[in-house]
């Protein structure tokens, strides 16, 4: 009787865990603005939690969301909504403009903790602060990071993870479709397709590999359409840049 009673509270409290794990990983980090040290978090869930307790570690400083700026939104999060805050760390530190991670954290428990880690994002270089946590709660991959221009936007949703998912945030000065290019399939094991609308003049067409090392340099010339044989490249994540006069603008594609 008493073995019955220990296996059936060991299920209660595996079953809690995973409602835990499963609550408070439907918060991630959608924006980060080094410049003006800005940060968005979304709950990506169908729970309202307030998420005042909640914390960011940067190059190992960290600070309590309730102790920051909230620009927009609340801190009591709910579903499909956004809070931007004005990060504030440990002796006054602020967000590295050219290298440096961010994670968001729960109320309890170490930095050095996966447990502990809700989101994670790192930029300009590998490793930074934490990011071994974030590889080994399965978040992050080793060695790879954010090199786009900043600010930086996460595109993904719910159950997407890792650098693939991170790119530019777009200006309001261009807000509108008709000017952003588009690449397919993604991912690719053939061809690349790129099509730059014929609102972009003079655009030049570049792609980088994630350690920034450049791959492919074309003018374009007018041309609004290119298909790259990518079959001999290796496999992995890639970015493709089109630049014009006056835009830029980055997407990332993954070589099959």
């Amino acid at each position: 009787m008493r073995k019955k009673y220990l296996f059936c509270s060991l299920i209660v409290i595996f079953c809690f865990g995973l409602s835990f794990q499963k609550l408070h990983a439907q918060f991630k980090i959608v924006e980060v603005n080094p410049a003006t040290e800005t940060v968005k978090i979304k709950n990506f869930g169908s729970t309202t939690l307030d998420i005042s307790s909640y914390r960011l570690c940067s190059l190992f400083k960290y600070g309590t969301l309730s102790n920051m700026t909230v620009l927009s939104g609340s801190l009591n999060l709910a579903p499909d909504a956004e809070v931007e805050v004005v990060v504030s760390l440990t002796g006054g530190a602020v967000l590295n403009d050219s290298a440096a991670d961010l994670g968001l954290y729960i109320a309890t428990g170490n930095f050095g903790s996966d447990t502990s880690m809700v989101d994670f994002v790192q930029w300009g270089s590998s490793p930074n602060g934490r990011e071994s946590v974030a590889v080994t709660k399965g978040i992050w991959t080793a060695g790879t990071f954010v090199n786009v221009s900043p600010p930086y936007e996460f595109t993904g949703g719910a159950s997407d993870t890792g650098v693939t998912f991170w790119d530019t945030l777009l200006s309001v000065e261009n807000p509108s479709d008709i000017n952003k290019f588009s690449i397919s399939p993604n991912p690719a094991s053939l061809y690349l397709n790129v099509e730059i609308p014929n609102t972009i003049e003079n655009a030049t067409l570049r792609v980088y590999d994630l350690l920034g090392k450049k791959i492919l340099d074309i003018e374009m010339n007018g041309v609004q359409y290119k298909s790259i044989n990518v079959s001999k490249w290796n496999s992995g994540i890639y970015m493709v840049r089109v630049s014009s006069d006056d835009l830029t603008q980055t997407k990332r594609f993954i070589k099959q």
